[in-house]
């Protein structure tokens, strides 16, 4: 199995897709990929100052094999939103670690809504795409804390707001055999 077999089981799994809100997405993807929800523990930060650019450099570090992929959890404050981002690694050029973004946004989007570009998520450019690279997320992630508008770039038109925190909670490392196996039975393993 590669990451885009992953990536292609959770966007054709119906029921995550319809996943509403913004903390059901880092419980129920946790629960998807490893067969049950993990916990938040070790809260790392990544905050807007001398050392933002390592405390990115961390977050975005995956030490998996090439077979393997995890689910991390980003929430940002004080204004709440979470999102998860899945590490993989790509064997088609360029090959490399790349990362998927997930999200919904309660009260304005599903999902689905997100992973299809469907307003008022994010369009295409700063929206859902199947590959993020190192640089694509490490931009996102310091927009997310120096830029005003960044929220509504990255999480599409559901009003203005700023972060000055962002918390991440790396769950384990799993096979992508495994998580794909997990994905395509989580209404089994999951409700």
């Amino acid at each position: 199995m590669t990451g885009e077999d992953l990536v292609r089981a959770i966007e054709n799994n119906a029921t995550l897709m319809e996943l509403k809100d913004c903390p059901s997405v880092p419980i129920q993807m946790s629960c998807a990929v490893y067969g049950k929800v993990q916990n938040d523990v070790g809260n790392d930060v990544i905050t807007n100052n001398g050392s933002m650019k390592y405390q990115i450099d961390q977050a975005l570090l995956f030490r998996g094999l090439h077979s393997e992929t995890a689910v991390w959890h980003f929430s940002t404050g004080p204004v709440v939103h979470h999102f998860v981002v899945i590490p993989w690694y790509r064997q088609s050029a360029p090959q490399g670690t790349v990362y998927t973004v997930f999200m919904a946004y309660e009260g304005k989007y599903l999902l689905v809504n997100y992973v299809k570009h469907n307003s008022p998520a994010p369009g295409e450019i700063k929206g859902y795409k199947t590959a993020w690279t190192e640089n694509d997320l490490r931009t996102m992630l310091s927009d997310l804390l120096t830029k005003s508008n960044a929220w509504e770039e990255y999480f599409g038109n559901v009003g203005p707001a700023q972060a000055n925190i962002i918390h991440y909670y790396k769950y384990k490392t799993t096979t992508l055999d495994s998580a794909v196996s997990n994905v395509n039975r989580y209404r089994e393993l999951c409700r």
